[in-house]
């Protein structure tokens, strides 16, 4: 028989292994089988032993003729049936084999009835006086809750239902022999079995799930709805809707094994192939849409011309760095097909899961990008990050400038000229060596005193300016050579050195004038340095809290005093330093000026290009006035909650002294007014976000009940770095938009709906206090998972932030004209929302114009 990809595992020949080496996460069968089993050996045990063989060899026999709607989905040892693996039933009872069920794509249980030992008549024995551990019912139990809690690789249940009376006996009345209690023996016994198969779920809430399932509800909920309503099952069972993932039936009824087995198999082969398909499918999603590292590798494809051959392939198998690539590469796998069905699979045959010139691509791609910046760590990519889309003079005016400022000619040059400016006082600053005013003066007649004395400030004034010049033009290079964080760590030492050169001169001066001196008098004092300390002092302030006017009032100090300077100084001298205080203040002039400009030239041209915008938010604003400002009304009360529990950080002295300590952890940050992640690692908080971030957009969908979802891809790492360096002084914490999603309504009266019923299942502010401890906020924590707060219904997610640019009193200078309401999801305007998408590249040249 023809080998299919199906069947891939590690050629061993030997029949007896280790139970744990097929129990593993790396191990998946794709289909699972449960057949009745008999203890003694007549018809019913011959028929079912020879559906159960022909059943497997049909299933080998079909796959093997779709092998290309067929793909290894999964790494390691992969099994078409549970027949390929027979050593388990040496290893394992039926019931342990429980367990495999979590590794596994589709579950076939056979259900008879109609016989003393049947499925169902064996189940009928089961009740609350005679309880006792089935094999039917704990595989049952356990297939349930994988498919209903989306908790293992299991997502289609198709069952084959056999009539062993001859027509003598209806599905129906066997179903309704069965107990409506469940069986707690089968239970207990089946949340084990999902706990050692690898669910990682409290046993405990597991139990409580299926110990609400009877034995006539665990038949039940295998059965399509329709087959359920026709036995008289659907209204009779609290779940009547059924199970998730009942991909329908199979009934045997010819009493043709070979027919049967046919059938069957095609059945689930058709059933399986879907199965495989949606799985390949969402992996795909998840890969390129909702896994950050993942999206960079397919740009890396895309770039390289071998996006159509290898997407699947990489994100099949989750490789996100091409670090992982040769494990692939260099990784054989094995194929298995049957010959015929015996204990064993015995005809075995190598299977390469990738030809030798795809190898060769990869090897070569590994190569050609292993230093690309893209495959590093995310947090040395933020060591190491560049913001090279900002404009040279802009970056004089962004939040982190002393960072984003070092990256453009123009910035550069500036920080150059600021370096020649030092120098040149340096040089003059060499003139007093040189003359008498090197020794420390009288106090009023300016003569050196006797014995003569050397004044320290004079002799540490121009290695003070030298090395101020030498450092700043160091930090040019090195934010050239290596990374602009670096030149900034540089640039800041270099500012906290001088100032702490010019406070101890400044107290060289005060000690030496009162102990070596005639005492502080007008020619021996230290004003001029407590100046030079008070302004470097505000410089430094500015430089580490208020970046954006850091240059722009070096620019203008430090002209200030070259013109100072120069009005004082020597007729050579003076030309000189007028020079340069008139070229400080034109730089900082043109800094001005050219931030206004570009500000002005991109807000018109995003202005223009949000016509249309504007004209449907005015009509809107005529028409529903009042909608307009009930729902400012509405946001206003929980911006002033959110407000109310954030002051508890520091309602009492108290409390403010252990949060200015840092004794307690405060999420939200007064600098820049964000709610904080609880973690500051930049990896790790996209490593979360690759977590849920499939399954937000899912439930979103789900939860949602006015307006439409529209799923939003996780935030790019470049974005994310960007916004951190730029908005967030390389704040990873401030990023709170990782994850996000969209919803679209069709009016503002449904923008005021979905805020009342995002309002009735929300909380405010849960878990936003430092003082919050598990029980102890406003809402127990169990109130966020089962509801009960205070305005009713049921709650499902806590209100950190919220943003109104519906509010007319709100300018839209900062927003880029967008009018939005954002809080966890985002609510547009229907047909403003088909405009926003035209809009991006014109915000994107917004948002860098502001650095933002």
């Amino acid at each position: 028989m023809k080998a299919t990809p199906f069947m891939i595992f590690e050629m061993n020949n030997q029949r007896a292994r280790s139970l744990d080496d097929t129990k593993s996460d790396h191990t998946h069968i794709f289909v699972y089988r449960l057949h009745p089993e008999y203890q003694r050996f007549d018809s019913r045990h011959h028929e079912t032993a020879l559906l159960k063989d022909r059943l497997h060899s049909v299933l080998h026999e079909t796959l093997s003729k779709r092998s290309n709607d067929v793909y290894k989905i999964y790494p390691g040892k992969t099994y078409l049936d549970m027949d390929c693996v027979p050593y388990l039933a040496a290893l394992e009872t039926r019931v342990t084999r429980a367990r495999y069920l979590c590794n596994c794509s589709v579950f076939v249980p056979v259900i008879t009835w109609g016989q003393e030992h049947s499925v169902l008549e064996e189940l009928a024995a089961i009740d609350e006086a005679h309880d006792r551990e089935s094999d039917f019912l704990v595989h049952a139990l356990a297939a349930l809750y994988l498919l209903n809690k989306d908790a293992g690789r299991l997502k289609a249940v198709l069952p084959i239902l056999r009539d062993e009376s001859e027509g003598r006996t209806s599905l129906s009345s066997a179903c309704g022999s069965l107990s409506r209690k469940p069986s707690v023996r089968s239970c207990a016994r089946a949340s084990e079995l999902i706990q050692a198969g690898g669910v990682r779920r409290d046993r405990e809430a597991i139990l409580e799930y299926l110990l609400g399932v009877s034995v006539q509800e665990a038949v039940a909920m295998l059965l399509p709805a329709g087959r359920r309503a026709e036995v008289g099952l659907g209204e009779e069972t609290r779940r009547g809707k059924g199970s998730k993932g009942v991909a329908g039936m199979y009934v045997d009824s010819t009493g043709d094994v070979e027919r049967s087995a046919r059938e069957a198999g095609e059945l689930i082969a058709h059933c399986l192939v879907r199965v495989v398909k949606e799985h390949i499918d969402r992996k795909l999603w998840e890969f390129s849409k909702h896994n950050p590292r993942g999206i960079e590798v397919l740009q890396v494809l895309q770039e390289t011309g071998m996006y159509d051959k290898f997407n699947e392939y990489f994100a099949l198998r989750g490789i996100e760095t091409l670090d992982k690539l040769p494990l692939f590469t260099r990784a054989l796998s094995q194929a298995q097909s049957c010959i015929q069905i015996v204990e064993s699979c015995l005809d075995i045959t190598a299977y390469n899961a990738s030809d030798e010139s795809s190898i060769r691509t990869l090897e070569k791609l590994v190569e050609d990008y292993k230093k690309d910046e893209r495959f590093l760590p995310l947090n040395d990519r933020l060591r190491q990050y560049r913001d090279a889309d900002v404009n040279g003079v802009l970056a004089l005016r962004t939040t982190n400038s002393l960072e984003t400022a070092l990256v453009k000619l123009p910035a550069r040059s500036c920080i150059v000229f600021l370096s020649l400016v030092y120098l040149v006082f340096g040089i003059k600053q060499l003139g007093p060596i040189m003359s008498d005013q090197v020794w420390l003066p009288d106090k009023s007649s300016g003569t050196p005193v006797k014995p003569k004395t050397v004044r320290i400030s004079v002799m540490a004034d121009p290695i003070i300016s030298f090395a101020w010049s030498l450092l700043f033009l160091s930090g040019v290079l090195l934010g050239l050579l290596s990374t602009p964080l670096r030149a900034k760590w540089l640039l800041l030492s270099t500012g906290h050195l001088v100032l702490t050169a010019n406070v101890a001169c400044m107290v060289a001066d005060f000690v030496q004038c009162s102990t070596q001196g005639t005492g502080i008098g007008p020619f021996c004092n230290s004003s001029q340095k407590i100046i030079s300390s008070s302004l470097l002092m505000i410089m430094m302030y500015l430089a580490h809290f208020v970046q954006h006017y850091f240059w722009m009032a070096a620019f203008l100090v430090q002209g200030a005093f070259c013109l100072f300077v120069g009005i004082i100084s020597t007729d050579l001298e003076s030309f000189g330093f007028l020079c340069l205080g008139v070229g400080c203040w034109l730089v900082e002039l043109a800094i001005v000026v050219e931030y206004h400009r570009a500000y002005a030239r991109t807000f018109r041209d995003l202005k223009a290009a949000m016509r249309g915008f504007e004209d449907t938010w005015t009509s809107v604003v005529e028409e529903s006035s009042h909608v307009v400002q009930e729902i400012s009304a509405r946001v206003r009360a929980i911006a002033q909650e959110l407000e109310e529990v954030i002051g508890d950080d520091t309602r009492t002295w108290r409390r403010y002294l252990w949060v200015t300590l840092g004794l307690r952890g405060r999420r939200y940050s007064r600098r820049n007014g964000k709610i904080r992640q609880a973690s500051r690692d930049f990896e790790q908080l996209f490593l979360q976000a690759q977590e849920v971030s499939a399954a937000f957009q899912l439930w979103v969908s789900g939860w949602n009940r006015v307006g439409r979802v529209e799923h939003g891809n996780v935030k790019s790492c470049a974005r994310a770095m960007q916004k951190t360096v730029r908005s967030y002084r390389r704040d990873p914490s401030c990023l709170t938009d990782l994850v996000r999603c969209t919803v679209v309504v069709s009016s503002i009266d449904d923008v005021l709906s979905w805020l009342s019923f995002l309002r009735g299942q929300s909380v405010v502010g849960h878990g936003v206090s430092a003082w919050d401890q598990p029980g102890g906020g406003r809402v127990m924590s169990e109130d966020v998972e089962t509801g009960g707060g205070e305005e009713g219904g049921e709650i499902y997610m806590s209100i950190t932030n919220i943003k109104n640019r519906y509010d007319p009193s709100g300018g839209t200078s900062l927003s880029g004209g967008y009018r939005d309401l954002c809080v966890c999801v985002e609510v547009l305007l229907e047909e403003m929302h088909g405009i926003k998408k035209h809009l991006h590249r014109e915000y994107v040249n917004f948002r860098n114009t502001l650095c933002q």
